[in-house]
């Protein structure tokens, strides 16, 4: 059993690696398939480590930022097109969270999603199921999205 600080899933999507990656590194695209999220993207920063972005996860997080949270992160690992690691910078979401993807087939890649998150033990066993939940409903909505769109293997 993990620590209550670590959130972790895995899904499998049929599509390739780099596919996958494409998708997952599209920040702002994150808006579509993240349960009750919007991200934004500076457009500032390069690709890649040092990359700065925002997420607003919240009630009604897609029409307004009134009640919810405002987590800021920062690119510090960026391995192309199989891992990536943000550190959660911002006033009240504190940790790190990777993506990580490897090939488990001609045509299919497994997306494992890592959360660590430094709160108070009473605050994380508050959030630990909701978080998972909706990651969970998001995960499948992200391979719905990203095998909706076809991809083949590059040959």
């Amino acid at each position: 059993m993990r620590p209550l600080r670590e959130f972790a899933l895995t899904i499998e999507i049929d599509a390739p690696i780099e596919a996958v990656w494409s998708e997952i590194i599209d920040w702002q695209g994150q808006s579509e398939w993240m349960l009750a999220t919007r991200v934004y993207d500076d457009g500032e920063s390069p690709e890649g480590i040092g990359h700065r972005l925002r997420a607003f996860t919240g009630l009604f997080a897609k029409r307004s930022r009134l009640i919810g949270v405002m987590d800021e992160m920062v690119v510090s690992q960026w391995q192309p097109p199989t891992f990536t690691r943000v550190e959660h910078i911002g006033k009240i979401i504190k940790g790190y969270g990777t993506f990580t993807l490897s090939t488990v087939g001609e045509n299919r890649t497994r997306f494992d999603w890592f959360e660590e998150i430094d709160a108070p033990a009473v605050i994380l066993a508050v959030i630990k199921i909701p978080t998972l939940l909706g990651v969970f409903i998001s995960l499948r909505r992200f391979k719905k999205i990203v095998e909706s769109k076809g991809f083949t293997s590059p040959r």
